[in-house]
């Protein structure tokens, strides 16, 4: 009613003053209420007199401090209890006092001093509930103690000291619950209290990781306490600093990182260098490099693990050296492949002379290194050719000897590296292992190849007797293309009924004449799969018979040859068979009706609309199901009136092809009876057809219409949906997705990712920037990532250009701007005047990728950056694109640049 005060929740603080001789001035009705002395006792009257024990309880002291030193003085229930004894506001289960929490302040008056001012907050009820929990988070009973985790975690004011406790529960959702509870409201003050039980109780390991998990998530400064732990004297407690540190991207954890490198523990130290691997510092990349050629094993390891993780090329030259070490060859070896050029495939090479060869480490990082070329600079041939150029007989027969006791990475590593090299020996041991499973795809690519030389070596892995061998010679077989082959795949096709879709695939690939009689016996095949193989080989092979053997084929006894013939004779629309086609839906055979009608669709002849007509209103469910699928390539008026009728059909099938064909159609004309379908069908299946028909149909009405489907309870709906709200780019859909973007469903966020890539309106870029920078999820952030580089606009370049700033993103954006390829050169340039070096190395890496004329002088024009990294960046890419045109200024940095580093990289150029 009007005029009426809201209700309120009743007051848990009493108020009052004193003097500078702690005489009561003041004294609140709370205070009345509650200790049953009035105001107008208490005022007047010394506070010692009021409190009788406020002396023998030793709090007559601290009253006193607040007025001689200004301080703020707090009593808390914990180890006071309370100032005024007074029974509790309400029935306690624990308490038969009042247990208050009291500020004592300094009351001033122009600096001075005059008196102070005390708050007294009644605690006892949220004490009880304290209580409560405490024993249930200590019950036996994990389910109870999971319950007392979650009602702190959701609490309004919960009390963070309980959750902690519960980090070190043995139950792991207790822990979890803790965990999300307390980084939910990690204020500085539940982040302290975490921190100070990290100093206090670090060797308890699962409050540790939970706490850590906590510092990770939260949004509160914690580096500068994080920081001040790495001094503090406690060895575990410098370690734990460590650990936590690498969770964060400040700039002062590495900086503090990287002085606790010279920690007096040798632990401490090792931690702090995984850390530093961890945050991809590079400021540390100097003191990282001592330590690795230190002779300090084991730190020497870690080094090499952080200076591969921070992925700056410029430390492979100081590795090389650690290749004549046996103790750190394998993981020096493992980094130049990580980060290596063409410099360190011959030091590597030489390591498979030696009588005790490490075999399967050096393949392993010329394998690394031929991905990463391949990735990065489309350019992995370049190592291919100069490893096989290099290699010698010795280290060859090394690599052969190797295949039979390898490790399943191991024979990866080494089928990739022997499908660089020719020779019977090599393409005979490699067509051998057409059986290994895991090595299979990479075999294939490697004997395809090859090409010819390998095909007899095939030919024999088709008696072998593991199917899935025979399988993979034969798919190898049809890629590489030779004709000899044929009389070979027509007999597996043949006699090998395992085998019949791939030997079908393998001779539509070669496209050989001679497979033709041999591919319409197989018209008939049982399996289905086998039967769509052989017609899309006949489709493939162009053969000149082919219309007059199916004509006659749509006669054959055998159903399925007939269902056959008339896919065949649909999709080619044989003028010859109209007659025929349209007799067949009239067929015996339900198969051959659905192939008939189907084909109606494709052909040109007067009687095939009405008879879908027909089939549509009279026929059986999956009849007119394949009628509607028909009529959706129809034009006329009356297919149009029939499918909107179909939209009322009883079986969900026939509504749903009849949908999906108005979807075809994308007529706005026919917005509202889908949009009808959206809201009532009661079939999920009509329901996502008719949402991607909206989609289809694009406008205001259609997004305003998807919109409410977002928050619908079918998962595969709401997918629909957004992808739908994407495809419509009204701006009216941009909204709902981009708050799917922060919804709890991953595999909905994902679609949302997608959906916004494909809007592509205002604010659609900024969005995906958000999701690739800021989402805790690495899977939606490399969707984010894939989204803005399908977008093809300036702005979604430049979005991905300054994600490059980001070490942990800069992999996967690099890749994506490279799939851009030519068509964003204009754009890519603005990124040399970027002010961080590693983005503008890093364009510079991805021009080089590019290969276009145009990119040659933006290249040799970092040649004069300010910073080291990016003139090596253009000097390494000018080797692969040509540095003619940049001879003299190559020349100069070989012999004048500041950096050591660059003028060998210089030298080593114009050596080349």
């Amino acid at each position: 009613m009007h005029g009426e005060t809201p209700p309120t929740m009743p007051r848990t603080v009493g108020v009052l003053t004193t003097d500078a001789a702690l005489v009561v001035q003041s004294w609140d009705a709370w205070l009345e209420q509650h200790s049953g002395i009035s105001a107008s006792t208490a005022v007047g009257t010394p506070l010692p007199a009021l409190v009788p024990d406020l002396a023998e309880r030793k709090l007559l002291p601290r009253f006193e401090q607040v007025v001689s030193q200004g301080v703020v003085v707090v009593l808390t229930p914990l180890f006071h209890h309370y100032l005024l004894r007074c029974p509790p506001a309400s029935p306690s289960r624990h308490f038969d006092t009042m247990q208050q929490h009291v500020t004592i302040a300094p009351l001033r008056i122009d600096e001075q001093i005059v008196g102070t001012i005390v708050t007294v907050e009644d605690m006892t009820a949220r004490l009880d509930r304290e209580r409560d929990l405490t024993a249930q988070l200590q019950s036996p009973d994990a389910t109870a103690r999971l319950q007392a985790a979650e009602a702190l975690a959701t609490a309004k004011e919960h009390e963070s000291a309980l959750l902690i406790d519960a980090l070190a529960d043995a139950q792991w959702r207790v822990r979890r619950t803790a965990v999300s509870g307390l980084a939910a409201r990690a204020g500085a003050d539940a982040v302290a209290d975490i921190l100070r039980a990290m100093r206090e109780e670090h060797r308890d390991l699962a409050l540790l990781n939970s706490a850590l998990q906590v510092l990770a998530l939260t949004d509160v400064d914690v580096v500068g306490p994080l920081i001040d732990f790495l001094e503090d004297p406690d060895t575990d407690l410098r370690i734990y600093a460590a650990l936590a540190l690498a969770e964060h991207t400040d700039p002062r954890a590495a900086a503090a990182l990287i002085a606790a490198l010279d920690d007096p523990d040798q632990n401490v130290r090792f931690h702090a260098i995984e850390a530093l691997g961890k945050l991809r510092a590079a400021a540390a990349i100097e003191p990282l490099l001592s330590i690795a050629v230190s002779g300090d094993f084991f730190l020497a390891f870690a080094a090499i693990d952080a200076l591969r993780a921070i992925g700056d090329a410029r430390v492979a030259p100081g590795l090389v050296p650690l290749l004549a070490d046996d103790m750190l060859r394998d993981t020096a070896a493992e980094a130049l492949g990580a980060l290596g050029d063409e410099e360190v495939i011959a030091p590597l090479l030489a390591l498979l002379d030696a009588p005790d060869a490490p075999v399967t480490v050096v393949v392993q990082a010329l394998a690394a290194l031929y991905r990463r070329y391949d990735r990065l600079y489309d350019d992995g041939r370049r190592i291919a050719a100069q490893v096989s150029a290099r290699l010698t007989p010795t280290a060859r027969q090394a690599m052969l000897a190797a295949l039979d006791t390898a490790t399943p990475d191991e024979l990866r590593a080494l089928v990739v590296v022997l499908g660089w090299l020719e020779g019977p020996a090599v393409e005979r041991a490699l067509a051998r292992l057409l059986g290994q499973p895991t090595v299979r795809l990479a075999l294939i690519e490697a004997l395809v190849r090859f090409g010819a030389g390998v095909v007899d070596a095939l030919i024999e892995q088709l008696a072998a007797e593991d199917a899935e061998t025979r399988a993979a010679a034969v798919v190898a077989l049809g890629r590489i293309g030779d004709a000899r082959v044929v009389p070979e795949l027509i007999e597996v096709l043949e006699t090998d009924p395992d085998l019949a879709v791939v030997a079908a695939d393998a001779l539509a690939k070669i496209g050989d004449h001679r497979a033709f009689e041999a591919l319409l016996r197989h018209l008939g095949d049982p399996d289905v799969a086998a039967r769509q193989a052989v017609i899309s080989a006949l489709h493939s092979l162009g053969h000149p018979d082919l219309e007059q053997r199916i004509t006659a084929l749509l006669h054959d006894p055998d159903p399925l040859i007939r269902e056959s013939a008339l896919r065949i004779a649909g999709y080619f629309g044989y003028d010859a068979c109209a007659v025929t086609i349209v007799t067949a839906v009239e067929d015996r055979d339900e198969r051959v009706q659905q192939a008939a009608i189907e084909a109606l669709a494709y052909l040109d002849n007067p009687r095939c609309l009405p008879l879908l007509l027909h089939v549509l209103r009279h026929e059986m469910p999956n009849l007119r199901a394949a009628a509607a699928r028909a009529l959706g390539h129809m034009d006329e008026p009356e297919a149009l009136a029939a499918l909107l009728g179909a939209l009322d059909d009883p079986q969900p099938w026939v509504r749903y092809f009849a949908t999906r064909s108005l979807g075809q159609r994308a007529r706005p004309d026919t917005l509202e009876p889908l949009i009808r379908v959206l809201e009532r069908d009661t079939a999920g299946q009509v329901r996502i057809a008719a949402a991607e028909a909206l989609g289809q149909i694009g406008g205001e009405q259609a997004a305003q219409s998807l919109t409410p489907l977002t928050a619908a309870s079918d998962a595969d709906l709401v997918r629909a949906t957004l992808h739908a709200l994407g495809q419509t780019r009204h701006p009216a859909a941009l909204p709902p997705l981009l708050a799917a973007l922060r919804g709890a469903d991953p595999s909905q966020r994902a679609a949302a990712v997608d959906a916004v890539a494909l809007h592509g309106g205002m604010g659609a870029v900024p969005a995906l920037q958000w999701v690739a920078a800021a989402d805790h999820d690495v899977e939606m952030q490399q969707a984010a990532i894939t989204a803005l580089s399908r977008v093809q606009t300036s702005e979604a370049t430049a979005a991905l250009i300054e994600l490059l700033i980001d070490p942990q993103r800069r992999e996967a954006v690099r890749a994506a701007l490279a799939r851009k390829g030519a068509r964003i050169v204009d754009d890519l340039q603005r990124g040399l005047a970027h002010p961080h070096p590693a983005v503008r190395a890093t364009v510079v890496e991805i021009l080089a990728r590019i290969k276009l004329p145009a990119v040659r002088e933006p290249i040799a024009g970092a040649l004069d950056d300010v910073d080291p990294a990016v003139r090596i960046a253009a000097v390494t890419a000018l080797g692969r694109i040509g540095h003619q045109h940049a001879a003299r200024k190559l020349n100069d940095l070989a012999y004048a640049d500041p950096e050591a580093d660059v003028r060998r990289a210089a030298r080593t150029l114009l050596g080349r």
